[in-house]
């Protein structure tokens, strides 16, 4: 029966041969890593001021207190590292997106998340976080 402590060195060298180190395998409170490769439904959320986009293969959907959402078609995202963004030039909403792996908190809840993001539109920048929308919804309500 191999020990716990081996178990962990056989864990850790299989991540790092993944090119993933044993500290990304978990975030806070054990949630699940960020996803690898930004791809699937995500889930983006700032406070003050409110927004959100959620990402889905067939278009993203962004939606603000007091407007109308607006859905826009998903150009995919651009990948770079532990970062990935989804720029809208054309449109009604010309917007950026930019998820990035590492914890995240909104500040108002005890939800974490496992992405950063910051959103670029009408000439402000927002931040908030994301994470695929099991993971928000497994957590307590805010």
């Amino acid at each position: 029966m191999m020990s716990a402590a081996a178990r962990l060195m056989l864990l850790a060298s299989t991540l790092i041969a993944c090119g993933q180190s044993a500290a990304d395998a978990t975030t806070a409170k054990g949630s699940p890593t960020a996803p690898a490769d930004f791809v699937g439904d995500l889930n983006a959320l700032g406070t003050e001021p409110f927004w959100a986009i959620k990402i889905r293969t067939d278009g993203l959907t962004f939606s603000r207190p007091g407007a109308e959402d607006v859905k826009i078609a998903n150009p995919g995202p651009v990948i770079a590292q532990d970062r990935a963004t989804w720029t809208i030039v054309n449109g009604p909403t010309p917007l950026k997106l930019t998820l990035t792996k590492g914890n995240c908190s909104d500040g108002m809840s005890d939800r974490h998340y496992t992405l950063n993001a910051v959103l670029v539109f009408a000439d402000k920048t927002m931040y908030g976080c994301a994470d695929t929308p099991a993971a928000i919804a497994a957590q307590p309500a805010p």
